[in-house]
Protein backbone atom coordinates (compact mmCIF):
# COMPACT_ATOMS: atom_id res chain seq x y z
CA UNK A 1 0.00 0.00 0.00
CA UNK A 2 2.86 2.36 0.85
CA UNK A 3 4.53 1.76 -2.51
CA UNK A 4 1.17 2.32 -4.25
CA UNK A 5 0.76 5.70 -2.54
CA UNK A 6 4.29 6.62 -3.54
CA UNK A 7 3.51 5.59 -7.10
CA UNK A 8 0.45 7.82 -7.27
CA UNK A 9 2.48 10.67 -5.79
CA UNK A 10 5.11 10.12 -8.46
CA UNK A 11 2.48 10.32 -11.19
CA UNK A 12 1.12 13.55 -9.77
CA UNK A 13 4.61 15.06 -9.49
CA UNK A 14 5.66 13.82 -12.90
CA UNK A 15 4.06 16.63 -14.86
CA UNK A 16 5.51 19.39 -12.71
CA UNK A 17 9.24 18.73 -12.41
CA UNK A 18 12.40 18.65 -14.50
CA UNK A 19 11.69 20.66 -17.62
CA UNK A 20 12.68 18.56 -20.59
CA UNK A 21 14.56 19.76 -23.66
CA UNK A 22 12.80 22.43 -25.70
CA UNK A 23 10.13 20.89 -27.91
CA UNK A 24 8.54 22.13 -31.09
CA UNK A 25 5.02 23.47 -31.41
CA UNK A 26 2.66 20.54 -31.97
CA UNK A 27 0.16 22.60 -33.91
CA UNK A 28 2.12 21.67 -37.03
CA UNK A 29 2.77 18.02 -37.72
CA UNK A 30 1.36 16.01 -34.83
CA UNK A 31 2.47 12.62 -36.12
CA UNK A 32 0.43 9.73 -34.79
CA UNK A 33 -1.28 11.25 -31.77
CA UNK A 34 -4.65 13.01 -31.82
CA UNK A 35 -5.59 15.98 -29.62
CA UNK A 36 -8.16 15.06 -27.00
CA UNK A 37 -8.71 14.03 -23.40
CA UNK A 38 -6.70 10.96 -22.42
CA UNK A 39 -7.75 9.00 -19.34
CA UNK A 40 -5.70 6.46 -17.44
CA UNK A 41 -6.81 2.97 -18.47
CA UNK A 42 -4.06 0.84 -16.92
CA UNK A 43 -1.55 1.43 -14.13
CA UNK A 44 1.06 -1.14 -13.11
CA UNK A 45 3.80 -0.95 -10.47
CA UNK A 46 6.53 -3.62 -10.72
CA UNK A 47 4.10 -6.37 -11.68
CA UNK A 48 1.39 -5.44 -9.16
CA UNK A 49 -1.90 -4.01 -10.38
CA UNK A 50 -2.55 -0.37 -9.57
CA UNK A 51 -5.59 1.86 -9.67
CA UNK A 52 -6.22 4.80 -11.98
CA UNK A 53 -8.92 6.08 -9.63
CA UNK A 54 -6.95 9.14 -8.48
CA UNK A 55 -5.39 9.97 -11.84
CA UNK A 56 -6.25 13.27 -13.49
CA UNK A 57 -6.97 13.36 -17.21
CA UNK A 58 -4.19 14.30 -19.61
CA UNK A 59 -5.59 16.89 -22.04
CA UNK A 60 -3.77 17.43 -25.34
CA UNK A 61 -5.03 20.56 -27.09
CA UNK A 62 -4.94 21.06 -30.85
CA UNK A 63 -2.79 24.20 -30.43
CA UNK A 64 0.08 22.15 -28.99
CA UNK A 65 -0.59 22.93 -25.33
CA UNK A 66 -1.43 20.33 -22.70
CA UNK A 67 -2.81 20.18 -19.17
CA UNK A 68 -2.37 17.58 -16.45
CA UNK A 69 -3.89 18.54 -13.09
CA UNK A 70 -2.46 22.03 -12.39
CA UNK A 71 0.49 21.61 -14.76
CA UNK A 72 0.43 23.28 -18.17
CA UNK A 73 2.98 22.86 -20.93
CA UNK A 74 3.59 22.06 -24.58
CA UNK A 75 3.40 18.67 -26.29
CA UNK A 76 5.03 17.39 -29.46
CA UNK A 77 5.86 14.14 -31.22
CA UNK A 78 9.43 12.91 -31.62
CA UNK A 79 10.35 9.59 -33.18
CA UNK A 80 6.74 8.35 -32.82
CA UNK A 81 6.74 9.21 -29.10
CA UNK A 82 4.83 11.88 -27.20
CA UNK A 83 7.04 14.46 -25.46
CA UNK A 84 5.63 16.68 -22.69
CA UNK A 85 7.65 19.81 -21.95
CA UNK A 86 7.09 19.79 -18.18
CA UNK A 87 7.50 16.05 -17.61
CA UNK A 88 10.71 14.55 -16.28
CA UNK A 89 9.68 11.34 -14.54
CA UNK A 90 7.58 9.96 -17.37
CA UNK A 91 9.89 10.63 -20.28
CA UNK A 92 8.65 10.02 -23.86
CA UNK A 93 5.34 8.18 -24.21
CA UNK A 94 4.92 5.39 -26.75
CA UNK A 95 2.05 6.16 -29.15
CA UNK A 96 -0.08 3.24 -30.30
CA UNK A 97 -3.23 4.36 -32.06
CA UNK A 98 -5.21 6.50 -29.64
CA UNK A 99 -3.36 5.24 -26.59
CA UNK A 100 -0.17 6.54 -25.00
CA UNK A 101 2.04 4.41 -22.75
CA UNK A 102 4.64 5.76 -20.33
CA UNK A 103 7.18 3.53 -18.56
CA UNK A 104 9.63 4.83 -15.97
CA UNK A 105 11.42 3.87 -12.75
CA UNK A 106 10.76 5.64 -9.46
CA UNK A 107 12.27 4.74 -6.08
CA UNK A 108 13.32 1.33 -7.29
CA UNK A 109 9.93 0.41 -8.76
CA UNK A 110 9.02 0.13 -12.44
CA UNK A 111 5.86 2.02 -13.38
CA UNK A 112 3.82 1.51 -16.55
CA UNK A 113 0.84 3.78 -17.23
CA UNK A 114 -1.44 3.64 -20.26
CA UNK A 115 -3.74 6.49 -21.29
CA UNK A 116 -6.57 6.14 -23.80
CA UNK A 117 -8.67 8.67 -25.69
CA UNK A 118 -12.13 7.27 -26.43
CA UNK A 119 -13.37 10.52 -27.97
CA UNK A 120 -10.51 10.30 -30.48
CA UNK A 121 -11.87 6.93 -31.62
CA UNK A 122 -15.34 8.44 -31.98
CA UNK A 123 -14.02 11.35 -34.04
CA UNK A 124 -12.12 8.98 -36.30
CA UNK A 125 -15.28 7.06 -37.15
CA UNK A 126 -16.92 10.16 -38.65
CA UNK A 127 -14.33 10.32 -41.44
CA UNK A 128 -14.99 11.85 -44.82
CA UNK A 129 -16.72 8.99 -46.60
CA UNK A 130 -13.72 8.51 -48.91
CA UNK A 131 -11.71 5.37 -49.55
CA UNK A 132 -13.07 2.18 -48.03
CA UNK A 133 -15.85 3.90 -46.12
CA UNK A 134 -16.54 4.48 -42.44
CA UNK A 135 -14.23 3.07 -39.79
CA UNK A 136 -15.67 0.50 -37.41
CA UNK A 137 -16.01 2.10 -33.95
CA UNK A 138 -13.57 0.81 -31.35
CA UNK A 139 -14.95 -1.00 -28.33
CA UNK A 140 -15.56 0.76 -25.05
CA UNK A 141 -13.22 0.44 -22.09
CA UNK A 142 -14.99 -1.71 -19.50
CA UNK A 143 -14.39 -3.40 -16.20
CA UNK A 144 -14.24 -7.20 -16.19
CA UNK A 145 -15.02 -9.66 -13.38
CA UNK A 146 -14.13 -13.32 -13.89
CA UNK A 147 -14.57 -16.54 -11.98
CA UNK A 148 -12.12 -19.21 -13.14
CA UNK A 149 -13.03 -22.86 -12.61
CA UNK A 150 -10.30 -25.53 -12.73
CA UNK A 151 -10.54 -29.32 -12.83
CA UNK A 152 -7.69 -29.57 -10.34
CA UNK A 153 -6.80 -27.78 -7.13
CA UNK A 154 -4.91 -24.50 -7.40
CA UNK A 155 -3.05 -22.81 -4.60
CA UNK A 156 -0.75 -19.90 -3.96
CA UNK A 157 -2.15 -17.68 -6.70
CA UNK A 158 -1.18 -14.06 -6.13
CA UNK A 159 -2.04 -12.07 -9.25
CA UNK A 160 -3.60 -12.05 -12.69
CA UNK A 161 -2.69 -10.50 -16.02
CA UNK A 162 -5.09 -10.21 -18.95
CA UNK A 163 -3.20 -9.78 -22.22
CA UNK A 164 -4.48 -9.09 -25.75
CA UNK A 165 -4.30 -12.37 -27.67
CA UNK A 166 -1.88 -11.00 -30.26
CA UNK A 167 0.70 -10.29 -27.52
CA UNK A 168 0.13 -13.35 -25.34
CA UNK A 169 2.71 -15.68 -26.91
CA UNK A 170 5.55 -13.30 -26.04
CA UNK A 171 4.39 -12.54 -22.50
CA UNK A 172 6.32 -14.18 -19.66
CA UNK A 173 6.75 -14.05 -15.88
CA UNK A 174 7.54 -10.52 -14.62
CA UNK A 175 7.82 -9.21 -18.19
CA UNK A 176 6.80 -5.61 -18.98
CA UNK A 177 3.06 -5.28 -19.38
CA UNK A 178 2.06 -5.41 -23.07
CA UNK A 179 0.02 -2.59 -24.55
CA UNK A 180 -3.67 -3.02 -23.74
CA UNK A 181 -3.06 -5.48 -20.90
CA UNK A 182 -4.10 -5.10 -17.26
CA UNK A 183 -2.94 -6.65 -14.00
CA UNK A 184 -4.32 -7.03 -10.50
CA UNK A 185 -4.64 -9.26 -7.49
CA UNK A 186 -6.37 -12.64 -7.79
CA UNK A 187 -7.98 -14.50 -4.90
CA UNK A 188 -8.81 -18.14 -4.40
CA UNK A 189 -12.49 -18.65 -3.63
CA UNK A 190 -12.19 -22.43 -3.31
CA UNK A 191 -9.80 -25.31 -3.97
CA UNK A 192 -10.50 -25.14 -7.69
CA UNK A 193 -11.82 -21.60 -8.21
CA UNK A 194 -10.18 -18.20 -8.54
CA UNK A 195 -11.83 -14.78 -8.75
CA UNK A 196 -10.42 -11.64 -10.29
CA UNK A 197 -11.72 -8.24 -11.29
CA UNK A 198 -10.63 -5.12 -13.12
CA UNK A 199 -12.56 -1.85 -13.08
CA UNK A 200 -13.23 1.15 -15.26
CA UNK A 201 -10.03 2.76 -14.02
CA UNK A 202 -7.89 -0.26 -14.91
CA UNK A 203 -9.84 -1.73 -17.75
CA UNK A 204 -10.02 -3.56 -21.06
CA UNK A 205 -11.27 -2.59 -24.48
CA UNK A 206 -14.30 -4.66 -25.41
CA UNK A 207 -14.71 -6.55 -28.66
CA UNK A 208 -11.30 -8.21 -28.42
CA UNK A 209 -9.82 -11.62 -27.60
CA UNK A 210 -7.61 -11.85 -24.52
CA UNK A 211 -5.56 -14.48 -22.71
CA UNK A 212 -5.93 -14.70 -18.93
CA UNK A 213 -2.73 -15.42 -17.02
CA UNK A 214 -2.45 -16.28 -13.33
CA UNK A 215 0.68 -15.50 -11.39
CA UNK A 216 2.55 -17.29 -8.63
CA UNK A 217 5.73 -16.03 -6.96
CA UNK A 218 7.93 -17.93 -9.43
CA UNK A 219 5.81 -18.39 -12.54
CA UNK A 220 2.99 -17.04 -14.66
CA UNK A 221 0.70 -19.41 -16.58
CA UNK A 222 -1.88 -18.85 -19.32
CA UNK A 223 -5.07 -20.43 -17.97
CA UNK A 224 -8.02 -19.30 -20.14
CA UNK A 225 -9.18 -17.34 -23.16
CA UNK A 226 -11.48 -14.36 -22.70
CA UNK A 227 -13.49 -13.48 -25.80
CA UNK A 228 -14.75 -10.11 -24.58
CA UNK A 229 -17.88 -9.10 -26.55
CA UNK A 230 -18.38 -5.48 -27.73
CA UNK A 231 -20.24 -4.42 -24.59
CA UNK A 232 -20.41 -0.87 -23.25
CA UNK A 233 -20.86 -1.75 -19.57
CA UNK A 234 -18.99 -3.87 -17.05
CA UNK A 235 -18.77 -7.54 -17.97
CA UNK A 236 -18.83 -10.65 -15.75
CA UNK A 237 -18.30 -14.27 -16.75
CA UNK A 238 -17.34 -17.72 -15.52
CA UNK A 239 -14.58 -19.40 -17.54
CA UNK A 240 -13.31 -22.95 -17.63
CA UNK A 241 -9.59 -22.79 -16.90
CA UNK A 242 -6.60 -25.09 -17.07
CA UNK A 243 -3.00 -25.08 -15.87
CA UNK A 244 -1.87 -26.28 -19.31
CA UNK A 245 -0.57 -22.96 -20.56
CA UNK A 246 0.66 -24.32 -23.88
CA UNK A 247 -2.81 -25.63 -24.68
CA UNK A 248 -4.38 -22.26 -23.91
CA UNK A 249 -1.93 -20.37 -26.13
CA UNK A 250 -2.41 -22.98 -28.83
CA UNK A 251 -6.10 -22.07 -29.05
CA UNK A 252 -5.36 -18.44 -29.96
CA UNK A 253 -6.31 -17.84 -33.57
CA UNK A 254 -8.31 -21.05 -33.92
Amino acid sequence: MRSMRRGIAALTMAMGVLVAATVSDASGETGEVAPGTYRCSSYNVSGAGGSCRNMQSLVLNADGSYRYSSTHGRWSVRDSSLVLSKSGFWGPGMIIGNTIRFEYDYRGLHHAVTWGCQECDSAATKGTGKGTGATTPAGAYVGVSLSLEFDTAVGGVTAFTIVPAEAAASYSHNAPLPEGAVQGLARETGRTTVALATNRNNNLRSGKLYVVFLGWPRETVAVALLDLPPVTGDYAATLRATLDGAAVLGRVGK
